[in-house]
């Protein structure tokens, strides 16, 4: 049994819900599917604990903002969870859940997409991927010499520490999430050793403004990544629990934590640092001096308030303090018995049976649009630009793949 419509958007969460949105301003039929619920790997995908990353006030998708009374406040994700799961009420989003894709192909006689699920198959003329970023945990092949005894855990299936069976933890990855588990670890009272890799030091608050207000007022979150590639590499820490604060490592180390360089490899308990962490932290603190630098020529252009308290220059961390370029690090010496991936998620659309990829597998498309007439992704890191993927970004390409998809029909 099939089923014929225009236009299915493959993916319950932020980003098909505003394709909704917009598909449905137009008058253009259409459907969402998604896997599990609305909203799933915010429910599923994330630790306890998060707090979202980014003021009450940022909040919204098209055509609703996030109805608060602390604008300057942080919420928990099941927060985002209602929100979002509000949001495509208040559209009537006509989401099919528990639908999953099991192909995507297209057939040439009819020019339609066909889209095999677990429940029948739909035919279409249009389909967009708004499945998100996160698809598989990236955990280097080496760890599977790294002895069984030791636990470890990708941080999509970290929870909470009582998780993780040992009093000493490493941490392998020096990204958001990374970093913020990493502090709540050592605030619960664990030993935390981190592997930092390259990042960019970002202030929470800055001249009374929170780094949202920032990026936004700047057009940092809506520029090309064209005109500003550095920005497709750009990793900044920030977090927005109690309160929102900085993440500063070089605090990490100061405050007991051991921070170590990327990691290389591992043979059984013995595993090998670049000696690069004195480099990336002095990296993170040459961006975040440039930053400061944009902001400050920005606030003086429009008269924006001056800083209350000047942040200090930071001086790059020495042995004493945390910083000690450690090469081989064994974990029976060390006495560490759980090991936290914090490296990331690579792409995996498998499922997709149409030449759109490049070697990498990464989606090759123009703002969304894919060389391949009728499909287009929406939601993805780097699809346009910094905001592509953000729960306020999201709604502007939506809009922009919701008019081609018009004009197409």
């Amino acid at each position: 049994m099939s089923e014929l419509i225009e236009t299915v958007v493959i993916g319950g969460g932020q980003a098909g819900l505003a394709m909704s949105y917009h598909l449905r301003q137009a008058g253009r039929e259409h459907i969402v599917i998604e896997r599990a619920r609305i909203a799933e790997s915010w429910r599923t995908e994330r630790w306890d604990s998060l707090m979202f990353q980014f003021p009450n006030w940022s909040i919204k998708l098209p055509g609703l903002a996030f109805d608060h009374d602390n604008p300057d406040g942080f919420v928990p994700k099941d927060t985002v969870v209602k929100f979002i799961e509000d949001y495509a009420n208040l559209i009537r989003a006509p989401v099919r859940c528990n639908v999953d894709v099991l192909a995507l192909r297209h057939n040439a006689a009819t020019q339609r997409f066909v889209i095999d699920t677990n429940d029948n198959r739909l035919k279409a003329m249009n389909v967009v991927i708004a499945t998100g970023s996160y698809h598989l945990p990236v955990i280097p092949e080496y760890a599977a010499s790294i002895p069984r005894e030791v636990f470890q855990i990708h941080t999509r299936d970290y929870r909470n520490p009582q998780q993780l069976p040992s009093e000493k933890i490493l941490i392998v990855g020096s990204g958001a999430s990374g970093v913020q588990i990493a502090e709540e670890l050592q605030q619960s009272g664990r030993s935390v050793y981190l592997s930092v890799g390259r990042h960019d030091k970002v202030p929470r608050r800055y001249r009374q403004k929170d780094l949202y207000w920032w990026l936004d007022a700047m057009g940092i979150w809506r520029l090309p990544l064209t005109q500003k590639p550095e920005l497709k590499t750009w990793r900044p820490l920030f977090t927005g629990m109690g309160g929102g604060h900085d993440i500063d490592l070089q605090h990490f180390g100061v405050n007991g934590m051991v921070l170590l360089g990327r990691m290389k490899g591992a043979v059984g308990s013995k595993l090998y640092f670049a000696a690069d962490l004195n480099y990336n932290l002095a990296m993170s603190e040459t961006w975040f001096s440039t930053f400061k630098t944009q902001m400050d020529d920005y606030a003086n252009e429009r008269g924006v308030e001056p800083p209350l308290n000047p942040r200090p220059a930071q001086s790059v961390l020495d042995s004493s303090s945390g910083g000690n370029q450690i090469e081989i690090l064994d974990l029976n010496d060390a006495g560490i018995g759980s090991i936290v991936w914090a490296g990331g998620f690579r792409y995996n659309f498998d499922w997709v049976e149409l030449p759109v990829f490049d070697e990498s597998g990464e989606p090759k498309a123009r703002r969304g649009i894919s060389g391949f007439p009728g499909l287009y992704f929406l939601g993805l890191r780097r699809t346009f630009a910094a905001g592509s993927s953000l729960l306020a970004g999201v709604g502007d390409d939506a809009a922009y793949l919701a008019e081609h998809i018009t004009s197409r029909s």
